[in-house]
């Protein structure tokens, strides 16, 4: 039996909002013990998405050693830097000039921290979203591959990899939904292995004679933080024999098979009656959901207007964009979601930006900065009164249970 590639994405990105305290504690129990086993073993290499926003945040919040330490492995050749939208919108639900300007503040800043060591040769698309845009946006940038979800892909045969004929050819690399959420413990999975072995059995129990893959993504804050230990099960799984651990891009120069494929419009999120009524994004955009309705009107509605200021040559055009930009973050969306997700600052944080961002414009008429604050308060009413109420908890709970995951089991992974 051939040995199989395992290619892992690790994902360090964390919200520019996020609370210092626990940032620390993040950064204390997850990044700098993952980060030890490529120190530790300089043969290893690994794929990592760390977007700009996070550099920036982890400098200005003073873990700064981080970046130093990527900087070395780096120097080592052991990272695969990903390239991404700055502050993590959801690809497919953005103008393309917006994501684009993103991408590029995103290479600024790793120009600025790596060097010559940022190469990046992949797309990372936040929750693997994947729409039309994505690919020829990865193609524009000479992108070789973005990583996506299983669902996007029809074909299971892991033996070949996929490429977009609509986006260039651009190699499409399909994540394996179930490892991923065993991987990182996830309260979806269905069953979580207790031990290293187990794990590797998962995975080792998809190879046959053929050489065969599995890609998936690694959350950093799950290993040591949310799941105290957890680091412990990555080292063992990096170190283990049985499996051959490669960079995403390595693994695209060793399957060599290629195959076309019409790829779908999806997510890690998306669920299969997603797909039938035709809303492969629903986490974002849930017609059911006001809150997020109300988002949207707001957020577009900056954009407008910041658009127009840009237009005008307001002296307060950049700040308002920047604004809009960590705005734009898909977490500001899918923790209003209720699916099952729900932690209501990241949105309240975005409608303040959006608000002050379209109060600031010189060039806006009074009649616009009023509409702007009264869509941030009604946001603030909304989810006050969704919290007051209990509809929160009940479409969390319709959620959970129409996916046949046990309530009690989402609530003890939050702790």
């Amino acid at each position: 039996m051939a040995q199989i590639l395992w290619a892992n994405l690790i994902d360090m990105y964390q919200p520019p909002g996020i609370d210092r305290s626990e940032l620390e504690k993040i950064v204390t129990r997850s990044y700098l013990p993952i980060l030890k086993i490529f120190e530790q073993s300089p043969k290893l290499s690994f794929s990592l998405n760390l977007p700009g926003s996070t550099i920036e945040l982890l400098i200005k919040t003073g873990f700064g050693q981080i970046i130093k330490k990527l900087g070395a492995l780096a120097d080592r050749g052991q990272v695969d830097f990903t390239m991404t939208p700055s502050y993590q919108p959801p690809i497919p639900l953005h103008e393309d000039e917006d994501i684009v300007r993103q991408i590029e503040a995103h290479n600024r800043t790793c120009d600025r921290y790596f060097g010559i060591y940022y190469k990046p040769q992949g797309l990372y698309s936040p929750y693997l979203a994947y729409g039309i845009n994505s690919g020829k946006i990865g193609a524009r940038f000479s992108m070789r591959w973005i990583l996506v979800d299983q669902f996007v892909v029809a074909s299971k045969d892991n033996t070949a990899l996929f490429m977009d004929k609509g986006a260039g050819g651009i190699i499409l690399m399909p994540a394996d939904r179930e490892i991923t959420w065993q991987l990182n413990g996830s309260f979806r999975a269905r069953k979580v292995p207790r031990s290293a072995s187990d794990m590797v059995k998962n995975i080792t129990s998809r190879a046959s004679n053929n050489i065969r893959y599995l890609i998936t993504v690694s959350e950093a804050g799950n290993f040591g933080h949310r799941i105290p230990g957890r680091q412990n099960l990555l080292r063992a799984l990096y170190q283990d024999g049985r499996i051959r651990a490669v960079s995403v891009s390595q693994l695209r120069r060793y399957v060599k098979r290629k195959e076309f494929e019409k790829p779908a419009e999806g997510s890690s999120e998306t669920l299969n009656n997603d797909a039938k009524r035709k809303k492969p994004f629903y986490l974002w955009e849930n017609d059911k959901n006001p809150i997020q309705q109300t988002l949207w009107k707001l957020y577009k509605m900056a954009v407008a207007e910041i658009k127009n200021a840009g237009s005008k040559g307001d002296p307060q055009y950049i700040r308002a964009r920047e604004m809009m930009d960590m705005a734009s973050a898909a977490i500001n969306w899918s923790h209003i979601s209720c699916r099952p997700w729900w932690n209501s600052s990241y949105a309240l944080k975005a409608a303040d930006d959006l608000a002050i961002a379209v109060f600031v414009i010189l060039s806006s008429t009074p009649k616009a900065k009023e509409a702007a604050i009264q869509l941030r308060q009604k946001i603030y009413d909304q989810i006050s009164q969704y919290e007051r109420s209990g509809e929160m908890k009940k479409a969390q709970q319709a959620y959970l249970k129409s996916n046949n995951i046990i309530f009690d089991r989402f609530f003890k992974d939050r702790i």
